[in-house]
């Protein structure tokens, strides 16, 4: 593969050729090459990465924090429709363990994301939150629950967390029934360890 010799023909081929791109800036700056490197477009894609780190970890809190509420409220509701609530919640309890399985693979490679768990669970509580409200209405579509407990049960999803990071981790540890370390980071970073400790 020919390489590129222009700063032009690489911020080019950043359109084209992501993957060719990428490596190619890799090659220039193992090359001590620096004046070529398409630094815009580097420096964005690296933002980029921090970025999406933050966005998935959110997304997993918000699976969790999702499933924990609909474990502790709408549990009573199951017998009535096996299809939505599989088993008594058996799926809800599946997503918690799978999206804290991710959330360890996250904070082992970041650990320093750690310290932002709290404030990343607000975040997540408003997601949560808008898919909770979607169930409880899909509850009355099914048939499941009639209006006037659907308006009950919307009125009672609180605005804010209803979670503190040591219930989430109790949840997870409870649900994963495993030594879980994302539960585990958490009961560390509360006793004041510092992330990224052993």
């Amino acid at each position: 593969m020919k390489s590129l010799t222009t700063f032009e023909d690489l911020k080019e081929l950043y359109e084209k050729d992501f993957y060719r791109w990428v490596y190619e800036n890799l090659r220039l700056l193992k090359e001590g090459k620096y004046e070529l490197v398409d630094w815009d477009n580097l420096l964005e894609e690296i933002e980029d990465m921090g970025r999406i780190l933050k966005r998935s970890l959110i997304s997993y809190i918000a699976v969790i924090l999702e499933h924990m509420y609909k474990l502790d409220n709408l549990l009573p509701y199951s017998h009535y429709d096996t299809d939505m609530f599989e088993e008594g919640g058996h799926s809800w309890r599946r997503s918690i363990a799978n999206a804290s399985t991710e959330i360890e693979k996250i904070l082992d490679d970041s650990p320093s994301l750690l310290r932002y768990l709290e404030d990343f669970s607000q975040q997540a509580w408003k997601y949560a939150r808008n898919d909770i409200v979607a169930f409880i209405k899909s509850l009355e579509y099914g048939k499941v629950i009639n209006a006037s407990k659907r308006d009950e049960l919307l009125r009672n999803i609180p605005e804010k967390l209803p979670y503190t990071l040591e219930e989430i981790a109790d949840k997870v540890a409870e649900v994963a029934k495993e030594d879980n370390a994302f539960a585990q980071y958490i009961q560390r970073y509360k006793k004041g360890q510092k992330p990224g400790e052993p």
